[in-house]
């Protein structure tokens, strides 16, 4: 009898128990929906409170940039590149989506370099110093590496870009000419990006273009001496890194 009692009881609060687990759930649900939604922002910023969160967006539009720094021109197996000398540049942006924006820039570097006569032995074989300004034009893409954010109002960059590199000079005394060559960049940018105003711009772009050298440079003098000795001199790449620094002028914002 005791044990029939007990079930009856049962099965009478079986149906309230699924009717209070029912109503507790409908309300716990939206109750932690509620709760949660103010939160989902704030997690952007893992660490940050949304107020005091050092990063902040920022719209990559178009910018104009007048830069002045050092061209490291390497040396050649000839020896008959320019010598290391400051630059200028002029550099064009535009945001195209993201944290991408194309970039279009013309650098000139003045310079230096040696004029060789390879018939002459090698203690005269170089009869001048002529100036030369080396032209630099190239097209590119810059990724922002903190995507449409600055960090404290500053973007780190990479780049990449090809071109042509050219001294628009004619060929010399011993047959030696630069003319216009492909040229590749790749480098590094950081960026100061106050929400008005000038902008701040530093770049650090390696220019990589080859050299190339006459027969004439293989040719022995009296001295059994020659400008270049290997073949495999006749061309050779070389990698240029350049450091500059300038102002960024917003347009059309």
């Amino acid at each position: 009898m005791r044990v029939s009692f007990m079930l009856r009881c049962a099965l009478l609060r079986a149906p309230l128990h699924a009717s209070l687990r029912s109503a507790f759930v409908s309300r716990l649900v939206p109750a932690l929906a509620a709760a949660l939604l103010p939160i989902a922002p704030a997690s952007a910023q893992v660490g940050y409170m949304p107020d005091k969160s050092p990063y902040e967006d920022f719209k990559i539009g178009q910018t104009l940039t007048i830069m002045g720094g050092w061209m490291n021109m390497r040396r050649d197996p000839a020896n008959v590149a320019p010598d290391a000398n400051w630059m200028a540049a002029l550099r064009y942006d535009i945001g195209v989506g993201g944290p991408a924006s194309l970039f279009a820039r013309y650098v000139a570097s003045p310079s230096e370099r040696n004029l060789l006569v390879p018939s002459n032995t090698q203690a005269t074989r170089v009869i001048a110093r002529p100036s030369v300004t080396t032209h630099m034009a190239d097209l590119g893409l810059d990724v922002s590496l903190t995507g449409r954010k600055t960090y404290r109002r500053f973007m780190p960059s990479v780049n990449g870009g090809i071109g042509v590199v050219s001294d628009f000079a004619s060929a010399d005394t011993g047959s030696y000419q630069f003319g216009a060559k492909f040229s590749f960049s790749y480098g590094f940018s950081l960026r100061y990006l106050p929400r008005r105003g000038p902008q701040l711009r530093v770049d650090f772009t390696n220019f990589i273009w080859q050299y190339q050298y006459p027969d004439r440079y293989f040719v022995l003098a009296n001295d059994t001496t020659s400008v270049l000795r290997r073949a495999s001199e006749q061309s050779a790449w070389r990698g240029n890194w350049g450091v500059s620094a300038g102002v960024s002028v917003p347009l059309f914002r």
